[in-house]
């Protein structure tokens, strides 16, 4: 059991948009604290260091720069006081693109990398060696209703090495998510995502399965796996409401090609209650349950309760 207050989820951000030449221009550079710890400890200061977040130039319907994967559906995320929420269950990426949007419709070239299980192990390689872009497309329909939308994420996978025994072996990955938004009542919501495919373990629960395993021959294998939330929304009264969400990853690994404490599945359940004195202040208290299990039958499982304040603006 451990208690710990942390400032780390601030960002801040800049943004322009406006007309050159007659073309609609827009930037955004936007920083936080979360992903790299400060140089020092929490006796005194508590530092953090900022990482970038997003930082993008858009020419019309262009985008280049660092986004959101366009194969991620950022509008049916639940309300939550953790970081990322549903962590196992969502995709969750930001990285360097060249994106074009015309309407509903989305497609984008993304930086490509990928994660490798060495034979035998249950350690990561990244190993930067891809040639080809990650391909996505995206198609959102939005109604009265609520919203669906279906996008899909093309990749090859690479791994290379050089001396004694060099690998040089590529193969590829595919994925197929789909999310929706529908509205219960005036102002309550259903929201839900189902992930699946082999060799997208990057883009889905913040890698906790890698892209491939190398086989005895040094060939690389993608590793399948399926992931999902649901979630539900409701407002009990102006200012109030809760979110009750469950979230799951289940990936399919070869246990002939890695080692048994390998990651084979997550899963977590959460609710909150959430209250907004005045507008775009948050104050709340979530209480979340998780357990992970490996391929060798072991599990552990973390219970935790997080009080937040927050102001958007």
């Amino acid at each position: 059991t451990a208690a710990d207050f942390n400032a780390r989820q601030t960002r801040f951000w800049l943004t322009t948009d406006g007309f050159i030449g007659g073309r609609k221009v827009g930037t955004r550079i936007e920083m936080d604290f979360q992903v790299l710890p400060g140089t020092g400890d929490q006796r005194t200061t508590s530092p953090a260091n900022p990482a970038l977040r997003r930082a993008y130039v858009t020419i019309d319907n262009w985008l280049f720069g660092q986004e959101w994967t366009n194969f991620q559906v950022l509008s049916v995320l639940p309300e939550t006081a953790d970081y990322v929420g549903p962590t196992e269950g969502t995709t969750f990426n930001r990285q360097a693109q060249i994106r074009y949007t015309n309407g509903p419709f989305s497609i984008s070239a993304e930086n490509p990398e990928t994660t490798v299980t060495p034979f035998g192990l249950a350690t990561r390689v990244v190993a930067d060696d891809n040639t080809v872009p990650d391909i996505t497309a995206r198609y959102a329909l939005v109604r009265p209703w609520g919203e669906v939308q279906v996008a899909g994420l093309l990749r090859q996978l690479a791994y290379e090495t050089t001396g004694a025994g060099a690998i040089d072996s590529s193969t590829v990955g595919y994925g197929v998510s789909v999310a929706a938004k529908i509205k219960v009542g005036e102002t309550n919501d259903l929201r839900m995502m189902l992930t699946g495919g082999e060799g997208i373990g990057r883009y889905v629960g913040l890698n906790f399965a890698n892209d491939a395993v190398l086989d005895a021959s040094g060939d690389l294998e993608a590793i399948p796996l399926v992931a999902g939330f649901a979630a539900y929304r409701h407002v009990w009264q102006p200012g109030w409401r809760s979110n009750l969400i469950y979230s799951f990853q289940d990936v399919d690994n070869d246990r002939s090609l890695l080692a048994l404490t390998t990651n084979k599945s997550a899963y977590s359940i959460r609710g909150n209650l959430i209250y907004s004195p005045v507008p775009a202040f948050d104050v709340g208290a979530e209480l979340s349950l998780g357990e992970r299990e490996l391929e060798n039958g072991q599990s552990g499982d973390v219970t935790r309760l997080t009080i937040f304040a927050k102001y958007g603006f």
